[in-house]
């Protein structure tokens, strides 16, 4: 029972961006009526969410492939290719989307910057899918 209650803390745990990201997506209308905010944060702070979602979907389909290689399912070598890629191009994108929510304003702004530093960090320490031999 406990084994279970583990597996589903690092489901949540590893979903939680996912989460954060919608949760300030769905704010956005009610936080840019109710506040005067300058059109320069705004445009920082939704060029910035729109960042780290491409960032969390990268890191979301990191995570899948690695469920895929414990159920042993094959995956194409183009996805594989193609994810290994985004995986390079999307660490230089969450440090830009974190700089662009330090800049911008928003709603749940400290939450969105720490769940970009979480897929940051994962997509930094989990580096390629494809080793090279």
């Amino acid at each position: 029972m406990l084994y279970n209650l583990g597996i589903w803390i690092v489901g949540v745990m590893l979903l939680s961006p996912a989460f954060v990201l919608s949760l300030a997506g769905l704010r956005i209308g009610r936080f840019y009526v109710s506040r005067r905010i300058h059109k320069r944060d705004k445009f920082f702070y939704l060029t910035a969410l729109l960042a780290a979602s491409v960032s969390t979907l990268t890191y979301l389909c990191y995570w899948g492939w690695r469920l895929c290689e414990l159920y042993r399912i094959t995956v194409p070598f183009i996805v594989l290719l193609n994810l290994d890629r985004s995986i390079y191009v999307c660490r230089f994108v969450s440090a830009l989307a974190v700089v662009g929510l330090l800049i911008g304003r928003g709603p749940c702004r400290v939450l969105v910057v720490l769940a970009t530093l979480w897929v940051m960090f994962q997509l930094w320490a989990h580096g390629g899918v494809i080793h090279w031999a």
